[in-house]
């Protein structure tokens, strides 16, 4: 079972707060819905978990472990697709999904036996073509089958879904929901039908700052649905 958690994190580009004091804690499989509007802090928020922004201020643990103090052991059990990563300029599939398994210590035998286990559920296109050949959908696919080749604890998505057309959401959502009960799923979006969909519960976010958190459930019936919440965060 995988664990997030960040203590009074703030993050600043020159005078611009982009986190202010986030703080939240979750320890429990399942998907966790991190849900705000467009600039929000979502994307720094995961870049800060990821080890890929350092906080100005605050600590962020993955695991137990403080991701910049030990990020190596932090990140061991972690899968993640943040900014849609696409492998190198002229990989093809395969060799984006082999580089992924080297980079977590996986020798190419258990990279097939990994690829045969999601090539269904993903649907993943023709492993010879090349990734800059691949549609949104497509690419969006390979990335999660990246993320997912050394099977992780806690799999850290980014705004999955952003240009994806209504059946590639669809067949994305669906997958989450099948894999989400054998580890902790971060997803952050302002889509709230997307949230409702796989979510188990919810982080609310805005202008930088955590605005509630709870249940999926409970948060509906606090305000009466997620449209209603969401529409009251964002005024």
């Amino acid at each position: 079972m995988g664990s997030v958690k960040l203590i009074k994190v703030c993050k600043s580009f020159g005078k611009k707060l982009v986190l202010d004091n986030v703080s939240f804690e979750t320890s429990q499989n399942g998907a966790i819905g991190y849900l705000g509007p467009n600039g929000a802090g979502k994307t720094t928020t995961f870049k800060v978990l990821l080890g890929l922004l350092k906080p100005t201020s605050g600590t962020a643990y993955i695991n137990g472990f403080d991701v910049r103090k030990d990020r190596k052991r932090a990140l061991l059990n972690v899968g993640s697709i943040v900014e849609s990563p696409e492998g190198q300029p002229g990989q093809n599939v395969r060799e984006a999904i082999e580089m992924a398994g080297a980079y977590k210590g996986l020798n190419k035998q258990k990279v097939v036996a990994q690829i045969e286990k999601y090539e269904s559920s993903l649907k993943l296109p023709d492993l010879s073509l090349r990734i800059n050949e691949l549609s949104k959908g497509l690419k969006q696919r390979v990335a999660l089958m990246m993320a997912l080749i050394a099977e992780p604890d806690v799999l850290i998505l980014d705004e999955p879904t952003e240009g994806l057309d209504p059946a590639e959401r669809i067949r994305f959502m669906q997958l989450i929901n099948k894999i989400k009960k054998d580890r902790l799923i971060m997803i952050s979006s302002h889509i709230i039908p997307e949230i409702k969909e796989v979510c188990d519960s919810i982080i609310l976010i805005n202008n930088g700052k955590i605005i509630d958190s709870g249940s999926t459930s409970e948060l509906q019936r606090k305000y009466g649905s997620l449209e209603k919440m969401y529409m009251k965060m964002v005024g």
